[in-house]
Protein backbone atom coordinates (compact mmCIF):
# COMPACT_ATOMS: atom_id res chain seq x y z
CA UNK A 1 0.00 0.00 0.00
CA UNK A 2 1.34 3.43 -0.62
CA UNK A 3 2.31 5.79 2.28
CA UNK A 4 0.83 8.60 1.65
CA UNK A 5 3.50 10.64 3.79
CA UNK A 6 5.81 9.48 1.78
CA UNK A 7 4.35 10.43 -1.59
CA UNK A 8 3.86 14.10 0.45
CA UNK A 9 7.42 14.18 1.47
CA UNK A 10 8.54 13.45 -1.85
CA UNK A 11 6.78 15.84 -3.75
CA UNK A 12 7.36 18.59 -1.39
CA UNK A 13 11.23 17.57 -1.51
CA UNK A 14 11.76 17.05 -4.96
CA UNK A 15 12.16 19.72 -7.58
CA UNK A 16 11.51 19.97 -11.39
CA UNK A 17 13.40 21.72 -13.35
CA UNK A 18 14.03 23.76 -9.75
CA UNK A 19 10.85 24.51 -9.27
CA UNK A 20 8.75 23.32 -6.33
CA UNK A 21 6.12 20.34 -8.10
CA UNK A 22 3.49 22.09 -7.69
CA UNK A 23 4.77 25.47 -9.34
CA UNK A 24 5.94 23.01 -12.47
CA UNK A 25 2.42 21.02 -12.42
CA UNK A 26 0.47 25.18 -12.46
CA UNK A 27 2.49 25.10 -15.57
CA UNK A 28 1.75 21.53 -16.89
CA UNK A 29 -1.73 22.71 -16.28
CA UNK A 30 -1.61 26.07 -18.63
CA UNK A 31 0.05 23.65 -21.26
CA UNK A 32 -2.62 20.89 -21.17
CA UNK A 33 -5.48 24.23 -21.60
CA UNK A 34 -3.47 25.15 -24.38
CA UNK A 35 -3.58 21.60 -25.88
CA UNK A 36 -7.06 21.09 -25.10
CA UNK A 37 -8.40 24.46 -26.57
CA UNK A 38 -6.34 24.08 -29.68
CA UNK A 39 -7.83 20.23 -30.23
CA UNK A 40 -11.27 21.60 -29.34
CA UNK A 41 -10.64 24.52 -31.70
CA UNK A 42 -8.83 23.36 -34.65
CA UNK A 43 -9.96 26.29 -36.92
CA UNK A 44 -8.30 28.62 -34.56
CA UNK A 45 -5.01 27.19 -34.17
CA UNK A 46 -3.55 29.74 -36.53
CA UNK A 47 -4.41 32.59 -33.78
CA UNK A 48 -3.70 30.34 -30.72
CA UNK A 49 -0.05 29.03 -32.36
CA UNK A 50 2.88 30.97 -32.11
CA UNK A 51 5.55 29.78 -34.15
CA UNK A 52 8.41 30.12 -31.57
CA UNK A 53 6.59 30.50 -28.09
CA UNK A 54 3.81 27.91 -28.56
CA UNK A 55 5.89 24.85 -28.98
CA UNK A 56 8.88 25.46 -27.41
CA UNK A 57 6.36 25.50 -24.37
CA UNK A 58 4.66 21.98 -25.44
CA UNK A 59 8.30 20.59 -25.68
CA UNK A 60 9.50 21.96 -22.80
CA UNK A 61 6.85 20.85 -20.35
CA UNK A 62 6.84 17.58 -21.90
CA UNK A 63 10.70 16.91 -22.30
CA UNK A 64 11.16 17.63 -18.03
CA UNK A 65 7.82 16.51 -17.34
CA UNK A 66 9.24 12.74 -18.99
CA UNK A 67 13.37 13.16 -17.75
CA UNK A 68 12.29 13.93 -14.35
CA UNK A 69 9.35 10.11 -14.06
CA UNK A 70 12.17 8.47 -15.84
CA UNK A 71 14.96 9.62 -13.47
CA UNK A 72 13.18 8.70 -10.09
CA UNK A 73 11.87 5.21 -11.22
CA UNK A 74 14.43 3.21 -9.58
CA UNK A 75 16.32 0.27 -11.31
CA UNK A 76 14.71 1.34 -14.68
CA UNK A 77 16.07 4.90 -14.47
CA UNK A 78 19.84 3.20 -14.89
CA UNK A 79 18.37 2.00 -18.03
CA UNK A 80 17.86 5.30 -19.66
CA UNK A 81 13.92 5.35 -19.12
CA UNK A 82 13.71 9.32 -19.28
CA UNK A 83 15.17 9.60 -22.45
CA UNK A 84 13.07 6.44 -23.73
CA UNK A 85 9.72 8.57 -22.73
CA UNK A 86 10.71 11.29 -23.89
CA UNK A 87 10.86 9.93 -27.17
CA UNK A 88 7.86 7.58 -26.61
CA UNK A 89 5.01 8.96 -24.58
CA UNK A 90 5.05 12.41 -26.99
CA UNK A 91 4.91 9.65 -30.15
CA UNK A 92 2.14 7.54 -28.51
CA UNK A 93 -0.09 10.73 -27.46
CA UNK A 94 -0.04 12.19 -31.19
CA UNK A 95 -0.91 8.71 -32.37
CA UNK A 96 -3.53 8.76 -29.44
CA UNK A 97 -4.90 11.63 -30.66
CA UNK A 98 -4.96 13.08 -26.77
CA UNK A 99 -2.65 15.26 -28.74
CA UNK A 100 -3.75 16.96 -31.61
CA UNK A 101 -2.72 15.88 -35.06
CA UNK A 102 -2.80 19.16 -35.86
CA UNK A 103 -0.70 20.52 -32.91
CA UNK A 104 1.91 17.48 -34.24
CA UNK A 105 1.93 18.83 -38.24
CA UNK A 106 2.51 22.42 -37.11
CA UNK A 107 5.55 21.39 -34.48
CA UNK A 108 6.94 19.19 -37.01
CA UNK A 109 6.67 21.65 -40.16
CA UNK A 110 6.77 24.99 -38.80
CA UNK A 111 9.00 24.53 -35.74
CA UNK A 112 11.12 21.28 -35.17
CA UNK A 113 12.32 20.24 -38.72
CA UNK A 114 12.98 22.16 -41.91
CA UNK A 115 10.11 21.43 -44.53
CA UNK A 116 10.43 21.72 -48.27
CA UNK A 117 10.93 25.44 -49.62
CA UNK A 118 8.27 24.80 -52.33
CA UNK A 119 5.70 24.04 -50.08
CA UNK A 120 4.70 28.06 -49.71
CA UNK A 121 1.72 26.99 -47.52
CA UNK A 122 4.11 25.18 -44.54
CA UNK A 123 6.80 27.83 -45.32
CA UNK A 124 10.61 26.39 -44.54
CA UNK A 125 10.15 25.88 -40.82
CA UNK A 126 12.50 26.65 -38.04
CA UNK A 127 14.13 24.07 -37.81
CA UNK A 128 15.26 24.76 -34.16
CA UNK A 129 16.64 20.79 -33.86
CA UNK A 130 19.45 21.34 -35.83
CA UNK A 131 19.70 24.91 -34.08
CA UNK A 132 20.13 22.76 -30.70
CA UNK A 133 22.12 20.62 -32.51
CA UNK A 134 25.07 22.78 -34.76
CA UNK A 135 24.91 24.43 -30.90
CA UNK A 136 25.65 21.70 -28.52
CA UNK A 137 27.96 20.06 -31.18
CA UNK A 138 30.48 23.21 -31.64
CA UNK A 139 30.35 23.48 -27.76
CA UNK A 140 31.34 20.52 -27.43
CA UNK A 141 34.10 19.67 -30.28
CA UNK A 142 35.43 23.11 -28.92
CA UNK A 143 35.86 21.78 -25.31
CA UNK A 144 37.70 18.38 -25.72
CA UNK A 145 41.19 18.21 -25.57
CA UNK A 146 43.01 19.59 -28.76
CA UNK A 147 46.00 16.97 -28.22
CA UNK A 148 43.46 13.67 -27.92
CA UNK A 149 41.23 14.98 -30.60
CA UNK A 150 44.49 15.14 -32.87
CA UNK A 151 45.76 11.73 -31.75
CA UNK A 152 42.58 9.79 -31.84
CA UNK A 153 40.73 11.32 -34.75
CA UNK A 154 42.61 9.44 -37.45
CA UNK A 155 42.64 6.39 -35.60
CA UNK A 156 38.56 6.65 -34.58
CA UNK A 157 37.53 7.10 -37.84
CA UNK A 158 39.12 3.71 -39.48
CA UNK A 159 37.56 1.68 -36.29
CA UNK A 160 34.33 2.95 -36.99
CA UNK A 161 34.94 2.31 -40.78
CA UNK A 162 36.00 -1.31 -40.09
CA UNK A 163 33.20 -1.86 -37.58
CA UNK A 164 30.39 -0.50 -39.67
CA UNK A 165 30.86 -2.84 -43.18
CA UNK A 166 31.52 -5.88 -41.01
CA UNK A 167 28.17 -5.12 -39.05
CA UNK A 168 26.18 -4.30 -42.80
CA UNK A 169 27.76 -7.66 -44.46
CA UNK A 170 27.26 -10.01 -41.77
CA UNK A 171 23.60 -8.61 -41.16
CA UNK A 172 23.30 -8.93 -45.02
CA UNK A 173 23.74 -13.17 -44.87
CA UNK A 174 21.27 -12.64 -41.58
CA UNK A 175 18.82 -11.12 -44.04
CA UNK A 176 19.11 -13.25 -46.90
CA UNK A 177 18.97 -16.24 -44.15
CA UNK A 178 15.44 -14.86 -42.81
CA UNK A 179 14.12 -14.59 -46.30
CA UNK A 180 13.82 -10.40 -45.94
CA UNK A 181 11.24 -9.07 -48.18
CA UNK A 182 11.93 -5.47 -49.32
CA UNK A 183 9.09 -2.86 -49.26
CA UNK A 184 6.43 -3.03 -51.58
CA UNK A 185 7.39 -0.17 -53.47
CA UNK A 186 11.01 -1.74 -54.44
CA UNK A 187 9.44 -4.99 -55.39
CA UNK A 188 9.32 -4.69 -58.49
CA UNK A 189 13.62 -4.05 -58.76
CA UNK A 190 14.33 -6.32 -55.79
CA UNK A 191 17.97 -7.96 -56.20
CA UNK A 192 17.47 -10.32 -53.70
CA UNK A 193 17.22 -10.71 -49.76
CA UNK A 194 20.81 -9.80 -49.46
CA UNK A 195 21.12 -6.39 -51.28
CA UNK A 196 17.70 -5.38 -50.31
CA UNK A 197 18.74 -6.11 -46.72
CA UNK A 198 21.55 -3.90 -46.73
CA UNK A 199 20.23 -0.78 -49.16
CA UNK A 200 16.71 -0.67 -47.46
CA UNK A 201 17.26 -1.80 -43.77
CA UNK A 202 21.31 -1.51 -43.01
CA UNK A 203 22.67 1.31 -44.96
CA UNK A 204 19.55 4.07 -43.68
CA UNK A 205 20.87 3.16 -39.94
CA UNK A 206 24.47 3.90 -41.29
CA UNK A 207 24.43 6.77 -43.52
CA UNK A 208 24.51 9.75 -41.82
CA UNK A 209 20.85 10.19 -40.22
CA UNK A 210 17.35 11.62 -41.31
CA UNK A 211 19.23 15.00 -43.43
CA UNK A 212 21.63 13.38 -45.01
CA UNK A 213 21.17 9.73 -45.70
CA UNK A 214 17.17 9.03 -45.60
CA UNK A 215 15.88 12.19 -47.36
CA UNK A 216 19.45 11.94 -49.42
CA UNK A 217 18.07 8.93 -51.07
CA UNK A 218 14.59 9.65 -50.58
CA UNK A 219 15.02 12.66 -52.88
CA UNK A 220 17.99 11.86 -55.07
CA UNK A 221 19.44 8.26 -56.29
CA UNK A 222 16.33 5.98 -54.94
CA UNK A 223 13.80 8.65 -55.97
CA UNK A 224 15.50 8.42 -59.75
CA UNK A 225 16.14 4.69 -59.69
CA UNK A 226 12.10 3.67 -58.60
CA UNK A 227 10.55 6.29 -59.97
CA UNK A 228 8.47 6.62 -56.79
CA UNK A 229 6.95 8.73 -54.49
CA UNK A 230 9.71 10.69 -52.07
CA UNK A 231 7.20 10.95 -48.75
CA UNK A 232 6.60 6.99 -49.57
CA UNK A 233 10.38 5.99 -50.24
CA UNK A 234 11.49 7.99 -46.88
CA UNK A 235 8.78 6.27 -44.93
CA UNK A 236 10.05 2.85 -46.31
CA UNK A 237 13.41 3.45 -45.36
CA UNK A 238 12.91 5.57 -41.99
CA UNK A 239 11.46 2.52 -40.01
CA UNK A 240 14.48 0.70 -39.39
CA UNK A 241 16.15 3.89 -38.15
CA UNK A 242 13.56 4.79 -35.85
CA UNK A 243 13.27 1.72 -33.79
CA UNK A 244 17.34 1.99 -33.79
CA UNK A 245 16.79 5.38 -32.35
CA UNK A 246 15.10 3.46 -29.34
CA UNK A 247 16.80 0.58 -29.04
CA UNK A 248 20.14 2.61 -28.91
CA UNK A 249 19.59 4.10 -25.87
CA UNK A 250 18.55 0.99 -23.89
CA UNK A 251 21.56 -0.92 -24.84
CA UNK A 252 23.44 2.32 -24.14
CA UNK A 253 22.21 2.10 -20.78
CA UNK A 254 22.78 -1.66 -20.13
CA UNK A 255 26.36 -1.40 -21.42
CA UNK A 256 26.85 1.20 -19.13
CA UNK A 257 25.56 -0.85 -16.14
CA UNK A 258 27.39 -4.46 -17.35
CA UNK A 259 30.63 -2.42 -17.55
CA UNK A 260 31.47 1.01 -15.89
CA UNK A 261 33.02 -0.20 -12.99
CA UNK A 262 34.62 -2.87 -14.88
CA UNK A 263 38.40 -2.81 -16.70
CA UNK A 264 36.71 -1.91 -19.70
CA UNK A 265 35.91 0.85 -18.78
CA UNK A 266 37.95 4.55 -19.68
CA UNK A 267 35.86 6.21 -16.95
CA UNK A 268 34.95 8.69 -19.62
CA UNK A 269 38.17 8.68 -21.62
CA UNK A 270 38.21 7.12 -24.66
CA UNK A 271 42.14 6.72 -25.69
CA UNK A 272 44.21 4.43 -23.44
CA UNK A 273 47.35 5.83 -21.37
CA UNK A 274 46.04 9.17 -21.87
CA UNK A 275 44.12 10.78 -18.83
CA UNK A 276 41.00 12.54 -20.87
CA UNK A 277 40.13 16.15 -19.56
CA UNK A 278 36.37 15.73 -18.42
CA UNK A 279 33.54 18.70 -19.74
CA UNK A 280 34.42 20.29 -16.52
CA UNK A 281 37.74 19.88 -16.21
CA UNK A 282 38.32 21.15 -19.44
CA UNK A 283 36.75 24.13 -18.74
CA UNK A 284 38.71 25.51 -15.87
CA UNK A 285 39.36 28.27 -17.55
CA UNK A 286 35.86 28.58 -18.01
CA UNK A 287 35.00 28.32 -14.44
CA UNK A 288 37.73 31.36 -13.52
CA UNK A 289 36.17 33.61 -16.16
CA UNK A 290 32.66 34.82 -14.93
CA UNK A 291 30.04 33.48 -17.01
CA UNK A 292 28.23 37.31 -18.03
CA UNK A 293 25.32 37.00 -20.14
CA UNK A 294 27.07 38.80 -23.07
CA UNK A 295 29.30 35.32 -23.18
CA UNK A 296 26.14 33.67 -24.41
CA UNK A 297 25.52 35.74 -27.41
CA UNK A 298 29.05 35.73 -28.64
CA UNK A 299 29.09 32.06 -28.37
CA UNK A 300 25.94 31.99 -30.19
CA UNK A 301 27.45 34.44 -32.92
CA UNK A 302 30.72 32.70 -33.60
CA UNK A 303 28.93 29.20 -33.72
CA UNK A 304 26.40 30.91 -36.13
CA UNK A 305 29.12 31.92 -38.30
CA UNK A 306 30.16 28.58 -38.68
CA UNK A 307 27.42 27.50 -39.80
CA UNK A 308 26.99 30.09 -42.20
CA UNK A 309 30.33 29.17 -43.73
CA UNK A 310 29.31 25.50 -43.82
CA UNK A 311 26.01 25.82 -45.36
CA UNK A 312 27.51 28.45 -48.11
CA UNK A 313 30.06 25.66 -48.44
CA UNK A 314 27.86 22.59 -49.26
CA UNK A 315 25.51 24.72 -51.25
CA UNK A 316 28.15 25.93 -53.67
CA UNK A 317 28.95 22.07 -54.08
CA UNK A 318 25.76 20.73 -54.86
CA UNK A 319 24.69 23.32 -57.49
CA UNK A 320 28.28 23.67 -59.45
CA UNK A 321 29.34 19.96 -58.77
CA UNK A 322 26.01 18.25 -58.26
CA UNK A 323 27.55 17.03 -54.72
CA UNK A 324 25.31 17.78 -51.60
CA UNK A 325 26.12 16.33 -48.26
CA UNK A 326 24.59 17.91 -44.98
CA UNK A 327 25.84 21.36 -44.20
CA UNK A 328 26.72 20.33 -40.43
CA UNK A 329 29.65 18.01 -42.37
CA UNK A 330 31.41 20.76 -43.60
CA UNK A 331 30.79 22.61 -39.98
CA UNK A 332 32.30 19.61 -37.83
CA UNK A 333 34.88 19.65 -40.49
CA UNK A 334 35.59 23.58 -39.62
CA UNK A 335 35.48 22.99 -36.45
CA UNK A 336 38.10 20.30 -36.23
CA UNK A 337 40.52 22.73 -38.41
CA UNK A 338 40.29 25.27 -35.98
CA UNK A 339 40.65 23.10 -33.20
CA UNK A 340 43.19 21.05 -34.08
CA UNK A 341 45.43 23.86 -35.31
CA UNK A 342 44.27 26.04 -32.33
CA UNK A 343 42.91 29.07 -35.19
CA UNK A 344 41.10 30.69 -32.12
CA UNK A 345 41.82 31.93 -29.13
CA UNK A 346 41.14 30.13 -26.17
CA UNK A 347 39.10 32.84 -24.36
CA UNK A 348 36.45 32.44 -27.48
CA UNK A 349 36.37 28.89 -27.23
CA UNK A 350 35.23 28.93 -23.68
CA UNK A 351 32.07 31.25 -24.74
CA UNK A 352 31.53 28.62 -27.52
CA UNK A 353 31.82 26.02 -24.60
CA UNK A 354 29.65 27.92 -22.32
CA UNK A 355 27.20 28.41 -25.13
CA UNK A 356 26.86 24.62 -25.61
CA UNK A 357 26.51 23.56 -21.87
CA UNK A 358 23.82 26.13 -21.59
CA UNK A 359 21.86 24.63 -24.07
CA UNK A 360 22.55 21.41 -23.46
CA UNK A 361 21.63 22.00 -19.53
CA UNK A 362 18.00 23.79 -20.32
CA UNK A 363 16.87 21.88 -23.79
CA UNK A 364 18.34 18.36 -24.23
CA UNK A 365 15.08 16.61 -22.53
CA UNK A 366 13.13 19.08 -24.53
CA UNK A 367 14.27 18.59 -27.78
CA UNK A 368 14.08 14.34 -26.99
CA UNK A 369 10.17 15.39 -26.72
CA UNK A 370 9.86 17.15 -29.67
CA UNK A 371 11.96 14.33 -31.52
CA UNK A 372 8.98 11.90 -29.94
CA UNK A 373 6.33 14.27 -31.37
CA UNK A 374 7.88 14.22 -34.96
CA UNK A 375 8.31 10.52 -34.58
CA UNK A 376 5.34 8.04 -36.39
CA UNK A 377 4.23 5.99 -33.76
CA UNK A 378 2.47 3.60 -36.19
CA UNK A 379 5.88 3.10 -37.80
CA UNK A 380 7.29 2.34 -34.69
CA UNK A 381 4.92 -0.27 -33.98
CA UNK A 382 5.31 -1.70 -37.01
CA UNK A 383 8.75 -2.11 -37.18
CA UNK A 384 8.75 -3.59 -33.61
CA UNK A 385 6.15 -6.34 -35.20
CA UNK A 386 8.34 -7.01 -38.22
CA UNK A 387 10.20 -9.96 -37.00
CA UNK A 388 12.82 -9.54 -39.43
CA UNK A 389 13.44 -5.98 -39.29
CA UNK A 390 13.38 -6.06 -35.85
CA UNK A 391 15.96 -8.88 -35.49
CA UNK A 392 18.13 -7.18 -37.85
CA UNK A 393 18.33 -3.91 -36.82
CA UNK A 394 18.99 -5.36 -32.95
CA UNK A 395 21.50 -7.76 -34.17
CA UNK A 396 23.48 -5.05 -36.50
CA UNK A 397 23.88 -2.76 -32.94
CA UNK A 398 24.54 -5.58 -31.20
CA UNK A 399 26.94 -6.95 -33.46
CA UNK A 400 28.94 -3.22 -34.43
CA UNK A 401 28.80 -3.03 -30.44
CA UNK A 402 30.93 -6.53 -30.20
CA UNK A 403 33.06 -5.83 -32.78
CA UNK A 404 33.85 -2.13 -31.95
CA UNK A 405 34.45 -4.54 -28.06
CA UNK A 406 36.83 -6.37 -29.75
CA UNK A 407 38.74 -4.12 -31.79
CA UNK A 408 39.17 -0.85 -29.57
CA UNK A 409 42.04 -2.65 -28.23
CA UNK A 410 44.12 -2.52 -31.30
CA UNK A 411 43.39 0.86 -31.51
CA UNK A 412 44.65 2.33 -28.27
CA UNK A 413 40.82 2.82 -27.34
CA UNK A 414 38.54 1.98 -24.19
CA UNK A 415 36.36 -0.71 -25.01
CA UNK A 416 33.06 0.59 -23.51
CA UNK A 417 33.57 4.40 -24.47
CA UNK A 418 34.70 2.95 -27.92
CA UNK A 419 31.60 0.70 -28.25
CA UNK A 420 28.99 3.79 -27.57
CA UNK A 421 31.07 5.96 -29.80
CA UNK A 422 31.74 4.17 -32.56
CA UNK A 423 29.77 1.31 -32.30
CA UNK A 424 26.36 2.71 -31.40
CA UNK A 425 26.69 5.84 -32.58
CA UNK A 426 27.72 4.89 -35.79
CA UNK A 427 24.27 3.56 -36.60
CA UNK A 428 23.13 7.48 -37.28
CA UNK A 429 20.88 8.10 -34.78
CA UNK A 430 21.15 11.53 -35.08
CA UNK A 431 22.60 14.26 -33.20
CA UNK A 432 19.83 13.98 -29.79
CA UNK A 433 20.17 10.41 -30.35
CA UNK A 434 23.75 10.85 -29.64
CA UNK A 435 23.10 12.99 -26.65
CA UNK A 436 20.59 10.43 -24.68
CA UNK A 437 23.17 7.71 -25.41
CA UNK A 438 25.90 9.83 -24.22
CA UNK A 439 24.33 11.09 -21.36
CA UNK A 440 22.92 7.86 -19.92
CA UNK A 441 26.03 6.07 -20.01
CA UNK A 442 27.67 9.82 -18.12
CA UNK A 443 29.68 10.65 -21.21
CA UNK A 444 28.57 13.35 -22.25
CA UNK A 445 32.61 14.14 -22.57
CA UNK A 446 32.76 12.16 -25.55
CA UNK A 447 29.93 13.95 -27.57
CA UNK A 448 32.49 15.15 -30.19
CA UNK A 449 33.38 11.49 -31.20
CA UNK A 450 29.86 10.25 -31.17
CA UNK A 451 29.09 13.16 -33.81
CA UNK A 452 32.46 12.08 -35.98
CA UNK A 453 30.82 8.74 -35.97
CA UNK A 454 27.47 10.26 -37.26
CA UNK A 455 28.19 13.04 -39.05
CA UNK A 456 31.60 12.12 -40.78
CA UNK A 457 31.50 8.34 -41.24
CA UNK A 458 28.14 8.58 -42.42
CA UNK A 459 28.64 10.69 -45.18
CA UNK A 460 31.51 7.72 -46.24
CA UNK A 461 28.90 5.40 -46.24
CA UNK A 462 26.51 7.48 -48.02
CA UNK A 463 28.82 8.00 -51.05
CA UNK A 464 29.96 4.66 -51.24
CA UNK A 465 26.69 3.42 -50.69
CA UNK A 466 25.11 5.71 -53.40
CA UNK A 467 27.86 4.74 -55.95
CA UNK A 468 27.47 0.77 -55.07
CA UNK A 469 24.02 1.26 -55.57
CA UNK A 470 24.03 2.51 -59.35
CA UNK A 471 26.00 -0.58 -59.90
CA UNK A 472 23.58 -3.49 -57.94
CA UNK A 473 20.48 -1.79 -59.13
Amino acid sequence: MVNKNKVIKFFKEKRIFGFQTYVFFLFALMGILNIFYITQNPSLIKSLWHPLITPLFIMMLLGIFCDFVGKNIPILNKFGLGFLLCILLPSFLVYKKIISPDIAYYFDKLFFNKTSVSNSNDGIGINFSQFFITIVISGSILSVDRDLLKRSIFKFIPLTLISVFLSILITGFLGKLLSYQCPDIFKDKSKGSFFDSIFFVLVPLTNGGTNLGINGFANGIYLDFFKKDASSIRTAILAPLVLARVLSIFLSGILFVMFDKTIFSGKGSLEKKQKQMSFSDNNKNAKKSILEYQNIGMGMLIIFAFYSVGNVINTFFASKFSFKLDAMVYVILLLLIVKIFHLMSDKNQIFVSQTGQFMMTNFTAPVLAGLGLTTNFSELIKCITNRNILLMVSFSLILVVLITFLLSSFFGFYPLEAALTAGICSHSIGGTGNIGVMAISNRMDLLPFATIATRVVGPIIFSLASISFSYIY
